[in-house]
């Protein structure tokens, strides 16, 4: 009788625990991901809007603060954060600030296709013969012709520290010779000359991802933000060549080397427009099922209006769009008063004509 009490006792402890398992599993603790797609995170949930207009999902529950800090309360202070608009933008859904370059025959190096192996010729001390330099004469012509048109170097960085961004995009850019160790032949110390213009160049990006965060951030120091540096030879620098609207709360655009970007503020898209009307045409902008950039452009902007309504950035001009998570309106509401997405393009360019451009966005929320 005691083994069999022992037995019924085994089946039922086993039972609870199949069943308490089970709930678990349900519920998703057992995974001990306390995510906001996570059963366990959601029935104990509140949700408030984020940037693009979507739920979000924030924890009540203390245990589930206390254990994932970092996704209920971190989540929750970078959607409110970049939900909602800077004031910068109270009247306006474009601005601009100049930067202007320093040592831009610097950053031609990043947007040469050759320059690379020609600094690695250089550290090499080594002289070419006189047939290794007709070769390479001949060679450079056959690639000069295929560079009219290309995409050169792309790199991007994510930071929070805007000092620390910018030193990694220097560092990745390779713009810099540096001085190879005599024993080991590696590269390890800037040149003296390179020094100052190293420092100043990290600065100049410095002071853009600064001026980016202020903005995007709203002071906050712990969202993240990502740089991306593109160097383009001709027309394939052209990235968006169509009238349009990003989905960001704001973007940073600037451009390094060459033209930058075209783009229609809202107080000239509104000027002198009848009521409820735009320079913009807003729907076609949403909805326009065209293939041909060239009349999709003309009928978003009418091409008697480009040369009074689009603005032209410079060389160094930092110039921070509004997107449409920024956006003051509801679907459709067209009205002078509202604050729409910025409208903007790529310049052209001719073939073989240089570009870098610089971008900074928000990392998008995961």
């Amino acid at each position: 009788q005691h083994t069999m009490t022992i037995a019924a006792a085994t089946r039922i402890i086993h039972w609870c625990i199949v069943l308490h398992l089970s709930f678990l599993q349900i519920i998703g603790i057992t995974s001990f991901q306390f995510g906001r797609n996570n059963p366990a995170f959601l029935c104990i949930s509140k949700s408030i809007p984020n940037a693009q207009g979507r739920k979000h999902d924030v924890a009540l529950s203390p245990l589930l603060a206390e254990l994932s800090p970092t996704i209920t309360v971190a989540d929750e202070q970078q959607q409110q954060e970049q939900h909602h608009r800077h004031a910068i933008f109270h009247h306006t859904n474009a601005v601009s600030k100049p930067f202007p370059i320093p040592h831009p025959e610097i950053w031609h190096k990043f947007v040469t296709p050759t320059s690379r192996e020609e600094e690695s010729n250089r550290n090499n001390n080594s002289s070419p013969s006189f047939w290794e330099q007709l070769l390479s004469s001949a060679q450079n012509k056959v690639k000069n012709s295929e560079h009219q048109n290309q995409l050169v170097n792309d790199v991007t960085v994510q930071f929070d520290d805007a000092t620390t961004g910018a030193q990694e995009l220097v560092k990745q850019c390779q713009l810099f010779t540096q001085r190879s160790d005599d024993n080991t032949g590696k590269q390890s110390t800037l040149l003296p000359e390179n020094t100052m213009m190293e420092q100043e160049i990290t600065q100049h990006l410095t002071d853009v991802l600064s001026y980016f965060q202020s903005v995007a951030c709203n002071d906050n120091s712990n969202i993240k933000c990502q740089a991306r540096i593109v160097s383009s030879i001709g027309k394939n620098g052209i990235k968006c060549p169509r009238w349009h609207a990003d989905h960001v709360p704001v973007r940073l655009v600037m451009s390094i080397i060459g033209p930058g970007c075209e783009y229609i503020p809202h107080e000239v898209e509104v000027m002198g427009s009848s009521s409820n009307s735009r320079l913009v045409d807003r729907n076609a902008l949403n909805t326009l099922d065209e293939d041909d950039t060239r009349i999709a452009n003309d009928i978003i902007v009418p091409p008697n209006l480009n040369t009074e309504a689009v603005t032209s950035a410079k060389e160094g001009d930092a110039v921070l769009l509004m997107g449409r998570a920024w956006e003051d309106s509801s679907e459709g509401d067209f009205t002078d008063d509202a604050k729409l997405a910025a409208v903007h393009r790529s310049p052209l360019l001719s073939s073989g004509q240089e570009r870098i451009l610089l971008t900074v966005d928000l990392v998008p929320h995961s």
